[in-house]
């Protein structure tokens, strides 16, 4: 019998839940005063990935149809 819609998977809440764990436990085992200035901005690099949000690429987008050949 299928799970009913809308409630998660057993294991992979599991799975999240245990990764969550581990990696609160890696950052709070982390001493950034120990890292030198590139190992610093490349963590900072990384984190803003998870908290920024994305900016979508613009386009100029041509509306006029331009004939493929000139006579």
């Amino acid at each position: 019998m299928p799970r009913p819609k809308g409630s998660q998977n057993k294991i992979t809440s599991e799975v999240k839940d245990k990764l969550q764990l581990l990696i609160d436990d890696l950052i709070a085992s982390l001493d950034v005063k120990e890292l030198d200035a590139n190992q610093r901005i490349k963590m900072l690099q990384i984190a803003l990935q998870y908290t920024l949000p994305r900016m979508k690429q613009a386009t100029n987008e041509v509306s006029v149809d331009l004939p493929l050949f000139v006579s």
